[in-house]
């Protein structure tokens, strides 16, 4: 979700009183709990709020806490923006101010209790490898995945800027679902949030602050104190007043790309896209070469995805969906980019890609998921790992059904998401699946590529990497050092999107390093030891199934809600369902999908929503179809083997 995205919608509450968007309810619950994942309390907590130096959300981090929701209230005060529970209905997961409080605290918000058992001392841990003093820690008590962002200097403007309010990573990975009143909590599972609700009502919230009467008066005492003085609050109003014409500034650029955008909802987003529309759009604006417009490099929404979830990948050698990205650096601190850490990209000369990214931050996010090389010692991951089936919670596993589950992935699973991860045969850790060890000794996991025109699934979010060109400055010095080729090539004003997103993140990267003084062996420690290589095909990875049951709705596009629909015929699976509870079907494994209150429906038959393909039937195989029909009784059996993964 990009800064962008959030300034356009600011204006939208200016003649919308009282329209705040439509919410699900939050059903009661008992229990929270934090599954066992190989990490420990301390390190998911610095995890869920470390910051990757990023000002996702357009205000200072100050101004977000002292705003209030967008209602209006004939009788007292509405309750603040940051309120946990109204949080938790746009999907968020409550967090904990901090972990040096009471057990009884702690165990409202699932940690402690026995399921954090990991080392916390270990190499890739969070303690020892991050500055404790300057890391802010969750001091307002806000969800998993917001950070507070400590102020500093605007690589861009250069004008000092306040504490900032920025989503991390876990904002998007970190799984929720929520059964017979507990709430699970999955690290590294796919978010099921909707970001563009969240939008929608900060925008209002800003609106209303500036409109709504006495509003601004409150948000004054809790910004500036209550003692403030007249020019303070004057400056505050003015400043408020900017953002809003700014706002109303970018809903203007945008809106003829925003009217075909395919609408997210819950738990999906057009991560690539919006990326894309935020470092070639938006941190260009102001450019001195007047050759190009930045409006030009514009794209709509068109591929919305499901949040991946993120354990095992550290140890792939092709990441996203569509197989495109290698190093892990580039990976993350893009990712950082295009939730609105400040790049200097207008301003040639000495300050060119300074930025407020923070890459050591990075690094350790990516070596707390990592963990040590998994072919050393006794073969297996050794970072974050998948969760397992809860059986006290979901149901104990029919081992009748698993065994003859097992035999069906052997038959019709196996040659494209390769053999179970805990398979005891450990033919997963075969050396044949891994490629040769590089310099320091890593070797990272081959996975089957598989082409769209088999697998027929929607082709929307490989081909934005495929087909989308953007235009930039010659002063960016953008080339083609992304392709591996050994020859970078001339400096472009024009390029494929992912060979210019490869080429300015690796830019801004190679700035941090620069700045401090990190030595050559150091970077390509801080780089995973792999290159920055990119490539574009029409294909999607197979990844293994390891925790798949947790990782709802299905295919890359959230176009499938649940494993029963995804091993049965495109013909039986619902063309129409909603997303947005957070109730948990262990039958059928997925989300419950009956439209309620502020739910989400997923229409299949728009382009990038489409749930064709990865389709068992008889037949031949190939556009769409991979494998052989499957008997009722074969799915429920290949279902309970899923389950046990």
């Amino acid at each position: 979700m990009t800064r962008m995205r959030f300034l356009t919608a600011l204006v939208a509450g200016v003649v919308m009183a009282g329209c705040a968007p439509s919410l699900p309810k939050n059903p009661p619950i008992t229990e929270a709990r934090w599954l066992d994942q190989n990490w420990s309390d301390d390190e998911r907590f610095w995890f869920h709020h470390a910051t990757q130096g990023t000002s996702t959300l357009p205000v200072p981090y100050d101004w977000f806490v002292a705003l209030e929701q967008p209602e209006l209230s004939l009788f007292g005060d509405p309750a603040l923006l940051k309120d946990s529970d109204y949080l938790r209905r746009f999907g968020f997961i409550p967090s904990p101010p901090s972990l040096d409080t009471d057990e009884a605290m702690l165990r409202e918000y699932g940690y402690g209790g026995g399921h954090g058992t990991a080392d916390s001392g270990r190499k890739y841990g969070s303690k020892g490898h991050y500055n404790r003093e300057a890391y802010p820690g969750n001091p307002d008590g806000l969800p998993v995945g917001f950070a507070r962002t400590p102020g500093y200097k605007d690589p861009v403007t250069g004008e000092e800027l306040p504490d900032q309010m920025g989503l991390t990573c876990a904002a998007c990975h970190t799984g929720h679902l929520e059964y017979n009143g507990v709430s699970l909590r999955i690290d590294g599972g796919p978010a099921v949030t909707d970001l563009g609700k969240f939008r929608e009502t900060l925008g209002l919230a800003l609106a209303y602050t500036d409109y709504v009467p006495f509003r601004f008066g409150r948000f004054a005492d809790r910004v500036l104190g209550e003692d403030h003085t007249s020019d303070e609050r004057a400056a505050l109003k003015s400043k408020l007043k900017a953002l809003l014409d700014k706002g109303r500034s970018l809903l203007e650029l945008t809106a003829k790309v925003d009217k075909e955008n395919v609408e997210e909802g819950f738990m999906r987003l057009d991560a690539l896209n919006r990326i894309g529309n935020q470092v070639f759009f938006q941190d260009l604006l102001g450019s001195p070469d007047k050759t190009f417009k930045p409006e030009d490099n514009l794209r709509s929404l068109s591929a919305p995805v499901n949040f991946p979830h993120i354990w095992d990948t550290s140890w792939f050698k092709w990441v996203q969906y569509d197989a495109s990205i290698e190093q892990p650096m580039v990976r993350n601190a893009g990712e950082a980019m295009g939730v609105s850490a400040r790049v200097s990209m207008v301003t040639p000369g000495p300050t060119l890609y300074d930025s407020s990214v923070q890459v050591r931050e990075i690094f350790h996010m990516e070596g707390l998921l990592a963990g040590d090389n998994p072919l050393s010692g006794t073969k297996g991951f050794k970072g974050l790992r998948a969760p397992k089936w809860p059986q006290d919670l979901l149901g104990t596993i029919d081992e009748t059904k698993r065994k003859r589950g097992e035999e069906l992935y052997r038959d019709v699973c196996q040659g494209c998401h390769l053999p179970p991860v805990d398979d005891p045969s450990g033919r997963f850790w075969t050396l044949s699946l891994w490629t040769p060890p590089n310099d320091a000794g890593e070797s990272y996991l081959e996975l089957k590529e598989i082409k769209i025109e088999y697998l027929g699934t929607d082709p929307g979010q490989a081909a934005v990497i495929v087909n989308r060109t953007v235009k930039v400055p010659s002063f960016l010095g953008v080339d083609l050092s992304g392709a591996c080729t050994g020859d970078p090539g001339p400096v472009l004003t024009e390029a494929s999107f992912a060979m210019a997103l490869g080429s300015v993140v690796a830019k801004t990267v190679d700035k941090w390093y620069d700045n401090k003084g990190i030595p050559e062996a150091e970077r390509q420690r801080m780089n995973g030891y792999r290159p920055n290589c990119l490539q574009a095909k029409l294909v999607y990875k197979a990844r293994p199934l390891d925790g798949i049951w947790a990782t709802a709705p299905f295919l890359h596009n959230g176009s499938v809600p649940n494993l029963w629909a995804l091993l049965s015929p495109v013909d039986e699976r619902p063309t129409e369902f909603c997303l947005g509870s957070r109730q948990f079907d262990p039958k059928n494994v997925g989300y419950e999908t009956t439209c309620g209150e502020g739910t989400f429906k997923l229409d299949t038959t728009i382009p990038g929503n489409l749930n064709t393909g990865h389709e068992f039937k008889d037949g031949p195989r190939g556009n769409g179809v991979i494998g052989r029909s499957l008997k009722p009784e074969e799915r429920w059996a290949l279902i309970e083997f899923l389950k046990s993964l």
